[in-house]
């Protein structure tokens, strides 16, 4: 139902939370897909400390998609539990953006500590417990039935709890999110409406983007392992760059290394450790700071060698000696005058 098809639809939805009461949404709406539905109506936000509860919750109920954006003024938490999914109508994706403050979620056996700006994605049937400290979110709730157009639900399921921030389109769901929170229930239904089936088809073709990251997961590794092979060197190559470089986003290629067990930041780290190591070999005289730049830390001496020492154990002023200390070994063995038989008497 379109939100000018019919004179007694009223789609805005308020919900405030205060010691004591919880005001329903309105009684008088015409019926729609989600009418009666509430996200979080069995687990309504609680404060830490027991102080009364000061949150808003607006609801927009569009054609397509709806629209929410929470408010909280002191910190608290709220969920959905695994019943939730089948006692409401509320069976979609959730495109969420945090707008201020500091969020903690915890869902699909993922903890998320997220700040304004970041970009995450829900699902309604997967239960979630989200913290505020304190913090405003706005979110686009999309339809399963509407989801499995553009995403592949088959793997669909790493969604629940995934952060797209560095997505491709992450920047301008964001700024169109931004809009909607401005705009509730300042523009006609119909304009917002509008400017909300518009958000929710962007928030779809990031997901579906985030969704196709498996599809040539391990080419995108080799390729990556082929720039980090040939400019780990470079201190200014960081796992952000090598994304940038490659033209992809962070999020899908941490996730096609983090499907090989390995993580980024991780294998250019080691790959430094071996040319580190290298030139250790080749230079054992020269010192380890200038090594260690040379290899592409960019870190000081003390740091490096903390770093050292907690993979390998042992300073690398020790791996030096070591190797110092085979050289003249081999020096005094090379001095040596070659054996000679001794006549016997």
């Amino acid at each position: 139902m379109s939100g000018g098809a019919d004179p007694a639809y009223r789609p805005w939805r308020v919900q405030h939370f205060r010691p004591q009461t919880r005001v329903s949404a309105a009684k008088d709406v015409a019926r729609d897909y989600l009418e009666d539905a509430f996200l979080y109506r069995r687990m309504p936000p609680t404060t830490f400390d027991g102080r009364p509860v000061d949150t808003t919750m607006r609801w927009f109920i569009g054609s397509t998609a709806a629209f929410l954006h929470s408010a909280s003024r002191n910190g608290g938490t709220t969920g959905r539990r695994a019943e939730d999914d089948a006692a409401d109508s509320m069976d979609g994706l959730l495109a969420c953006l945090v707008t201020a403050g500091r969020f903690e979620v915890e869902t699909n056996g993922r903890f998320l500590p997220l700040g304004p700006g970041d970009v995450f994605v829900l699902d309604t049937a997967k239960p979630h417990v989200m913290r505020d400290y304190p913090g405003h979110v706005a979110v686009v709730f999309i339809p399963r039935a509407a989801a499995v157009t553009h995403v592949d639900m088959a793997r669909a399921d790493d969604l629940a709890g995934a952060v797209l921030t560095d997505a491709d389109l992450a920047d301008l769901f964001a700024m169109q999110a931004r809009y909607l929170v401005g705009a509730l229930e300042r523009i006609r239904p119909a304009a917002f409406d509008a400017a909300l089936a518009a958000t929710a088809d962007v928030a779809l073709a990031m997901m579906a983007s985030e969704t196709d990251q498996t599809q040539g997961g391990d080419s995108l590794v080799a390729r990556a392992k082929n720039l980090i092979a040939n400019s780990s060197a470079d201190p200014e190559l960081t796992p952000a760059k090598v994304a940038d470089i490659l033209e992809v986003s962070r999020t899908r290629l941490y996730a096609a290394f983090a499907g090989q067990g390995m993580t980024l930041g991780a294998y250019l780290r080691d790959r430094r450790l071996q040319m580190f190591l290298t030139l250790l070999r080749e230079r054992p005289t020269e010192s380890i700071q200038q090594l260690s730049a040379d290899a592409g830390f960019d870190a000081s001496h003390s740091d490096f060698t903390k770093m050292f020492r907690r993979i390998y154990g042992v300073p690398p002023s020790r791996v030096r000696q070591a190797l110092l200390d085979e050289r003249a070994l081999e020096g005094t063995l090379r001095a040596l005058p070659p054996p000679h038989d001794t006549p016997s008497k």
